[in-house]
């Protein structure tokens, strides 16, 4: 069984036959239009991408030179300390604030087995 579909002749044809030469041709037409419309914007994506694309090249080149200098661990050990200098005060701060939370935890759940004993 296949399917046949009216036309406009009034003669029923099989849906097969339908995609015509000039059916493909319009889509053809509209595909090219298409493209031709959104090519400003696709050209205005890689205008504003080719910094960023160029920036990481950039921080890809030196990180590969520096991991290479002699003084690499040094500076990093060096770096390692400051950043923990820095990042202190708040750690102390998330614990300041956290401890007496983890404190009533602590007490229910005491509390909790003493019942369930």
């Amino acid at each position: 069984m296949t399917a046949t579909t009216l036309r406009a002749t009034g003669y029923y044809t099989p849906a097969t036959a339908l995609p015509t030469q000039e059916a493909a041709a319009l889509g053809k037409g509209i595909k090219n239009i298409a493209q031709f419309a959104a090519a400003p914007f696709i050209g205005l994506v890689y205008a504003m991408a080719l910094p960023f694309a160029g920036l990481a090249m950039l921080a890809w080149f030196a990180a590969k030179a520096i991991a290479q200098a002699p003084a690499t661990p040094r500076v990093l050990a060096g770096m390692k300390n400051v950043a923990l200098l820095i990042a202190a005060p708040f750690i102390g701060l998330v614990y300041a604030v956290l401890l007496p939370f983890v404190g009533i935890a602590m007490i229910a759940k005491t509390g909790y087995d003493a019942y369930r004993a």
